[in-house]
């Protein structure tokens, strides 16, 4: 059985920031987005930790880039994180207190975190808001 090693606290950050980005984007358009920009900092952190290969495999998988921010994308629109998410991502890795607009679902799996709205900015293709 392989067991991979631990991963940082840098690299759970930037993976959970993608997923947010990446989920923000599926609920508020029902697709995924064709690309995920990344701070250029974070996508080093990626690299630094995980290797150049394995950094271009999900780039290529999933339009994975270099931007000013956390941005999912496609032709519906945008779904970029708000401050709030980045200070309430500490919480859901254990890092600080889980933020109380932040639901907690037991499930067979494991917890299910529901965050809020507000955590996402969405602006529909045209410039609208949501």
């Amino acid at each position: 059985m392989r067991v991979d090693p631990p991963a940082s606290p840098a690299l759970r950050r930037v993976t959970v920031l993608v997923k947010l980005a990446t989920e923000g984007f599926v609920d508020a358009f029902g697709t995924r987005p064709e690309w995920v920009e990344i701070p250029v900092e974070d996508l080093g952190t990626l690299r630094e930790e995980v290797g150049a290969t394995w950094t271009e495999r999900v780039s290529d998988a999933m339009g994975l880039r270099a931007g000013g921010g956390y941005v999912a994308g496609g032709p519906a629109g945008t779904v970029a994180l708000a401050q709030a998410a980045h200070a309430g991502v500490l919480g859901l890795l254990g890092l600080a207190d889980l933020p109380p607009e932040v639901l907690v679902e037991e499930t067979p799996g494991g917890p299910r975190y529901h965050v809020p709205e507000e955590w996402f900015v969405t602006v529909r293709a045209g410039g609208s808001g949501p």
